[in-house]
């Protein structure tokens, strides 16, 4: 397996260069190969791994419920459909208990040091922003369609969004705001969470790192992508309730993803 060193420093940050990342060229069976670890993972995980799971589709409903009985459906779909955006802080912790397994550590909180800790906040707060702005593209670009539309003004909301011309202007228009914002945070974070969860560095040198990974393998992170948004649609079909499983699989997944990318 090929592999390309990178070394960078941050002087911005002050924090000191990190040890050589060797980024490796994988194919597409490293992703069938990760996501057959992840599902051993889940099975040799303890129970309140699964209970923590149950929070994402409990939070979920509990939300649906407040903005369907409010009547704002056109936000509705943003929040759920953008949380592939945040999915990497999401199933952080399931990664760090396949880490630790990995080392023959059962104890999970160990993974979490001070300096770690800092990396991982810096990281998840520019995720959550993007999250944010998502969601905030989302509705100007509902309110510049749909929202100042008079077609169908009657109907129902997904009656208007799939019998209306701005309906369909708005569903194009979504669809590729959504691309934009899937592809920029599967460059900026396809690896970084497990970076400052494995290593000792900072955020920005994750996140050069994680940027130059998907460089090297462009369409495997791509095709990784996709997974987690079929992963995470089969996952809310059935209530939310498919997510108990499905996230702590991708969140094992993308440890030993990482770990086929990253010597």
């Amino acid at each position: 397996m090929n592999a390309t060193a990178i070394q960078e420093t941050d002087l911005a940050d002050g924090a000191p260069a990190p040890a050589p990342v060797q980024i490796h060229h994988v194919t597409l069976h490293d992703i069938r190969d990760a996501l057959a670890a992840g599902f051993e993972d889940l099975r040799n995980y303890r129970m309140d791994g699964l209970l923590m799971a149950a929070i994402f589709p409990v939070a979920g409903l509990a939300f649906a419920a407040v903005f369907v009985l409010q009547g704002f459906l056109q936000v509705l779909f943003p929040l759920l459909a953008g949380f592939a955006l945040v999915g990497p802080l999401a199933t952080l912790w399931f990664a760090a208990h396949s880490r630790q397994r990995e080392r023959g550590d059962e104890s999970v909180i160990s993974a979490f040091t001070p300096e770690r800790l800092v990396a991982i906040q810096r990281l998840s707060g520019i995720t959550i922003l993007v999250y944010l702005a998502w969601n905030v593209s989302a509705i100007l670009i509902y309110a510049f369609t749909l929202g100042s539309s008079n077609e169908n003004a009657r109907a129902f909301f997904f009656t208007r969004v799939f019998t209306t011309q701005a309906g369909w202007e708005m569903l194009v228009i979504g669809c590729a705001v959504g691309a934009v914002f899937a592809v920029v945070t599967l460059s900026i974070n396809c690896i970084s969470f497990a970076l400052v969860l494995d290593r000792q560095m900072s955020a920005s040198q994750a996140i050069s790192f994680s940027v130059k990974a998907m460089l090297r393998n462009p369409f495997f992170v791509l095709a990784w992508g996709a997974v987690v948004a079929v992963g995470l649609v089969l996952g809310a079909l059935p209530c939310l309730l498919g997510f108990v499983v499905v996230l702590p699989v991708l969140g094992h997944a993308s440890w030993h993803m990482y770990r086929r990318m990253v010597g």
